[in-house]
């Protein structure tokens, strides 16, 4: 952080940001002269967000905002980010260079939330910025259930599927369910465009294994819009537009090179809405290597800070909890909890057949450090087939819960009492 380059640009963003109320009070009033003045700026938390929403961090006058949206208020409150007419025609200028290649003979399915959220308004724009075909079908309305996102992938010939990875999943078991085989059945698919979860490489592979085609990933938040893509070679590469640092659980100092870490990012240009040192709740890793799309920056993200696992005193992250997950004999839908002496998973069978070899649960015991008990159980114990509206449209994904959730899904998932007794008879 030896140049001075980007100081002076957050200098610029700074001054900018004082047309804030908030940030007017929040900020210092003079220059930054150091990178230590830069690192004594307090830091923007959650929850200074959503007690400034809706206008308390608006820097350019009204007439210039031209795009509103809202987190998706899962943990609280929502949070308001205001874009201005520039900061949008960079970021859809920006979002169509994906390393997919978009082009004008492609057909996109946006399976993305559009109500108030703002990635799926982002990619469409993008999309279109490359003069390929936007199928918008929003997954929060029942006018696109599950059923008929899949007729439409078949009926229009759709080339890329642009969804969070989890729903990707969800798709391949409906289009199952309807008899289909979604390496064969799907001929002009392509690609499929992941966003809004972190898409750990396993996960990366199970969608290849589901669909036979490249998957590509994207990053960034409501808060602060995009902040990576990755390129054709599928290195998650950050933007210009964002200051990152990552800093230790203290949120103190920064990790070693390469090491994991909590991320706080700062805007570099002049948002309607900027985010100075705002801690995003992400665990990531920032690494410094050679790419053959010649970025040398690869950002690697680990999962939310708040929905790490913690047993004996070793944390797993949603990284190392999909890396479990990808040796078990089932890998498509699961949840897990922390128990007081082992980590605990439950996972949705995917064939009748399947069960944990023996030996695998040792194995992984090595391999992690802690004791790993899996319970297998039927289809429907975690999402429910029989409803084609609900049936994927769980919310945020989530992987994590309490130990007493976990086990009431294991007893649900059981036969009645008394069947079980007859069966032992």
């Amino acid at each position: 952080m030896a140049s001075l380059y980007p100081l002076e640009t957050i200098n610029l963003v700074l001054r900018h940001a004082r047309n804030s109320p908030f940030y007017r009070n929040h900020l210092p009033s003079t220059r930054l002269q150091s990178w230590e003045d830069f690192k004594r700026l307090p830091f923007l938390k959650k929850e200074d967000l959503r007690q400034q929403s809706p206008e308390g961090l608006v820097c350019v006058p009204r007439q210039k905002v031209l795009q509103y949206h809202e987190t998706s208020a899962t943990t609280g409150e929502p949070v308001s980010v205001w874009y201005s007419g520039e900061s949008m025609a960079r970021i859809h200028t920006q979002l169509a260079e994906w390393g997919v290649g978009f082009n004008e003979e492609d057909r996109v399915l946006i399976r993305f939330p559009y109500a108030l959220s703002s990635i799926a308004h982002f990619v469409q724009a993008a999309v279109h910025r490359k003069r390929a075909c936007v199928i918008a079908a929003d997954t929060g309305t029942p006018i696109t259930p599950l059923p008929r996102v899949v007729q439409l992938l078949r009926k229009l010939q759709v080339s890329v599927l642009a969804t969070l990875s989890l729903q990707a999943v969800v798709i391949a078991e409906a289009a199952e369910m309807a008899g289909l085989d979604t390496r064969r059945d799907f001929p002009h698919l392509r690609a499929i465009c992941c966003g809004g979860e972190p898409l750990t490489p396993y996960r990366r592979q199970l969608l290849h294994e589901i669909w036979g085609v490249p998957v590509y990933d994207n990053y960034g938040m409501t808060e602060t819009g995009p902040q990576a893509m990755d390129c054709a070679r599928h290195g998650l590469h950050p933007w210009g537009d964002f200051w990152m640092e990552v800093l230790d659980d203290r949120l103190e100092q920064e990790v070693a090179q390469g090491e994991t870490g909590n991320l706080v990012v700062t805007s570099l240009t002049a948002e309607a809405t900027p985010m100075i040192r705002y801690v995003t709740g992400d665990r990531v890793r920032l690494l410094t290597q050679p790419c053959a799309c010649g970025q040398n920056t690869t950002l690697q993200v680990r999962g939310r800070a708040d929905d790490i696992l913690w047993v004996q005193g070793k944390p797993f992250d949603l990284w190392e909890l999909q890396a479990i997950v990808s040796k078990l004999p089932s890998r498509r839908f699961w949840k897990a909890a922390a128990e007081p002496r082992r980590l605990r998973f439950i996972v949705e069978k995917e064939r009748d057949g399947d069960q944990i070899q023996p030996g695998l649960l040792e194995q992984l015991r090595r391999d992690h450090g802690v004791q790993v008990w899996v319970d297998l159980v039927p289809k429907g114990t975690l999402y429910d087939r029989n409803e084609p509206v609900a049936f994927g449209r769980p919310g945020k994904p989530s992987y994590t819960c309490t130990p007493a959730e976990l086990a009431a899904l294991v007893d649900a998932s059981r036969p009645p009492r008394l069947e079980r007794m007859e069966a032992a008879r």
